[in-house]
């Protein structure tokens, strides 16, 4: 994209894999300092040999770099721009990006504070709808490792906080020695000291962070930092994460290599698992040292851009989509947590945390409106208030005006200060808690259920006290453990073309269920590479409780029969799995998806621990549930490519993409027996179709036909990726 320039040299290949690393380098002991006053163990705030390599490093740069043979520079950069949605409670699920920019700038320094970047090439894509715009200095490279009064967003995000190696920061910030480490390159070996900043006063304006500087010259190399509350002016904003990367120049001087930023925001009114997410990633290269600068260049100011026309005209490479680094779309980066988890270490939870406040809550739409056999229309609404300390009371209910029954949970916990979802929860709950694995979205079996009374879920009556437990808010895996009182539901709504089909006819039991569950994904290391996700639940339980004989599970006795029970006290387990596969092929893609599951438990089974199948996903061609068993093993091949078709002008919103996306599969499903309640007739299912992708690959038609005693069966649907709040 850059045209080379033979007239510099930079090490900054050398020290990649250093820089790189997200900060998980191969650490080195210590070397005997220059400087008299010797390095310190890591861990001690106020450290005198932490102040002295700030105090070197506050010289150097009041003394403008202090370095006369630094009279100028050129250099290219090369930039991305992402917004990303987040959906759901998971930080751990890829986000999806929204929109997208390379960006192509050229730059030129000739003394600090002095400086002209020009935008010369520029080119987006919408992958959904929307209307997105970035701050202006986003379009820019931090010079100078930041100015002494920081400003971040055009300063509507951060303004006027004290740089930690500003003149006065000393008396701002405490400073403690961290690792130091070593970089080799041909001839010379670099050692450089990791310092750690926190604000004296974690109520003000502040950076928290860490610095790398040069142990010879106390130059900048890297520099990473958050902000306490009180420096964020946007209270929609959870997460603000910048961090500078400097590369070795002829040997000689740090200059800037790779510069990221992340900035996170959520609502602050309605509590909806959902956020948006801007990440920026520049990459400098191309370095002219002490050459002349044009004076027209320097008669620029400090940020303009080519017209339109000539933006358009750079010659980029490939699609922009192709070319977006493919961690950059990654839910949260290592970089954001280590600087999170730096920073929560630092300084109190609180001083990080958003202010107190009261907002509407709800897991999704779901909670909102909803319509199943089991309740019939429900309404619902929930409320949080979250203290300063980041103690969170939650409360939502929800009433069914079939079953006429109140429904909700009550609970206490704490949030840490980056996060929305509290890692320990206690709680006590009433749910219709849903058995199946999804088929459809929330609000798609809400419609369905209304106009068809097609009901895609298997309700029991859970009523729980309990707590909840996440090590972290970026941990993959949630606990939970409760003590539980499992009881049937009834068929209450009525359906406007035919009746529903019946619940299904759980046990009576009382006991406790322990239960741990989480997803992830894999990052690949390029945007040709395969993607990975993951989801996981296991459970165990212990119960007691008195059942009717051997029936049909899915049909409750006729009233007023009168029926002998048994006593029973099972020990169940079940674990559920999930991966799904995604290769590029060309322009085309690829997808595997696999799922497995399985449960033990005996004589005494009770049918709400059964594994069930049937549906869009797991069994497509075949009646909804129509497998219920002991173990199951579903397999789904699907390869996406797109075709040709009219492309919908949304105004502003931009348009959808010339093309739908056809998605031809073939799926085996293979089940176990079940029980003696659910005679599942164990054996191999397979099932063949076609789906349909369109509006930005938004929603989903599919043709699927079960290939043994199935029959065809047709759905639309919304993308799986939007479940979470649907």
């Amino acid at each position: 994209m850059f045209r080379p320039r033979t007239r510099s040299f930079t090490y900054a290949l050398q020290i990649a894999g250093w820089l790189g690393a997200a900060m998980s380098p191969v650490r080195s002991a210590p070397a005997q300092s220059a400087d008299p006053t010797p390095i310190r163990r890591a861990g001690a705030w106020q450290s005198a040999a932490a102040d002295s390599l700030v105090q070197r490093a506050i010289a150097r740069r009041g003394l403008q770099l202090a370095d006369s043979s630094l009279l100028s520079y050129r250099a290219d950069a090369r930039g991305f721009l992402a917004f990303l949605a987040q959906l759901g409670e998971g930080v751990i699920i890829p986000p999806r990006v929204v929109q997208s920019e390379e960006l192509a700038l050229s730059i030129a320094w000739w003394q600090p504070g002095r400086s002209a970047q020009r935008l010369v090439g520029r080119r987006d894509t919408t992958l959904l709808p929307a209307d997105v715009g970035y701050y202006r200095d986003r379009y820019g490279v931090v010079l100078d490792n930041l100015p002494d009064r920081i400003r971040l967003g055009d300063g509507q995000d951060v303004r006027d906080v004290p740089h930690p190696l500003a003149a006065t920061a000393m008396s701002q910030y405490e400073y403690m020695m961290g690792s130091p480490v070593r970089i080799r390159i041909p001839g010379r070996e670099i050692l450089v000291d990791e310092v750690k900043f926190r604000p004296r006063d974690g109520t003000r304006p502040a950076a928290i962070g860490s610095v790398y500087l040069d142990h010879e010259t106390a130059a900048v190399v890297r520099l990473s930092m958050t902000f306490t509350r009180a420096a964020i002016l946007d209270r929609r904003i959870e997460t603000l994460v910048v961090t500078l990367e400097n590369g070795l120049v002829r040997e000689k001087y740090w200059l800037p290599r790779r510069q990221e930023v992340e900035v996170s925001r959520g609502s602050t009114w309605f509590d909806i698992p959902a956020r948006g997410i801007v990440r920026g990633r520049w990459e400098i290269s191309n370095y002219e040292v002490n050459e002349q600068i044009p004076p027209a260049t320097m008669a620029l100011p400090r940020w303009s851009s080519v017209s339109r026309d000539s933006l358009r005209a750079h010659p980029f490479e490939g699609r922009v989509i192709d070319a977006l680094p493919p961690d950059i779309q990654v839910a949260t980066s290592e970089e954001v947590v280590r600087a999170r988890v730096q920073a929560e270490a630092a300084v109190r939870a609180s001083l990080l945390a958003r202010p107190a406040s009261a907002s509407v809550t709800g897991r999704g739409v779901s909670d909102l409106v909803r319509m199943t056999r089991a309740e019939g229309i429900a309404v619902g609404l929930g409320g949080a208030h979250r203290s300063p300390t980041g103690i969170m009371v939650s409360a939502r209910g929800r009433y069914g005006f079939g079953d006429q029954q109140v429904k909700g949970q009550v609970a206490v916990g704490r949030v840490p200060a980056f996060g929305r979802v509290p890692t320990l929860q206690l709680f006590a709950e009433r749910e219709y808690r849903d058995l199946a694995m999804a088929e459809r979205a929330g609000a798609t079996n809400t419609l369905a259920s209304a106009l068809f009374s097609s009901d895609y879920t298997t309700q029991v009556d859970t009523r729980a006290l309990g707590v909840l437990y996440k090590r972290s808010p970026t941990s993959a895996f949630t606990w939970r453990l409760a003590a539980e009182r499992d009881a049937p539901t009834v068929a209450h709504a009525s359906g406007i073309v035919r009746s529903f089909a019946p619940t299904l006819n759980a046990w009576t039991l009382r006991g406790g269920r322990l239960e741990v569950s989480g997803s992830g994904g894999t990052v690949p290391a390029t945007s040709s590479s395969m993607r990975a996700f993951w989801t996981l639940s296991a459970s165990a339980g212990a119960y007691s409780g008195s059942v009717a004989p051997v029936g049909d599970p899915l049909a409750l006795p006729a009233p007023g029969t009168v029926l002998s029970t048994r006593d029973v006290r099972p020990l169940v387990g079940r674990a559920h799995g999930m991966l799904q596969l995604t290769r590029p092929l060309g322009g085309d893609r690829a997808l595997l998806l696999q799922t497995v599951a399985g449960v033990a438990g005996g004589r005494d089974l009770p049918p709400q621990w059964l594994v069930f199948a049937g549906g869009p996903w797991s069994a497509p061609g075949y009646d909804w549930h129509a497998f219920g068993s002991r173990a199951l093993l579903s397999q789904r091949l699907e390869f996406r490519t797109p075709v040709p078709a009219p492309s919908i002008p949304l105004r502003r919103f931009g348009k959808s993409p010339p093309h739908v996306t056809l998605a031809p599969f073939v799926q085996v499903l293979g089940t176990a027996a079940g029980t003696a309640e659910r005679r599942t007739v164990s054996g191999v299912y397979p099932s063949a179709g076609v789906g349909m992708l369109f509006f930005y690959d938004l929603l989903r038609a599919d043709v699927a036909r079960g290939l043994r005693n199935g029959t065809w069966r047709f759905s639309i649907d919304i993308d799986r990726s939007f479940w979470g709040i649907l």
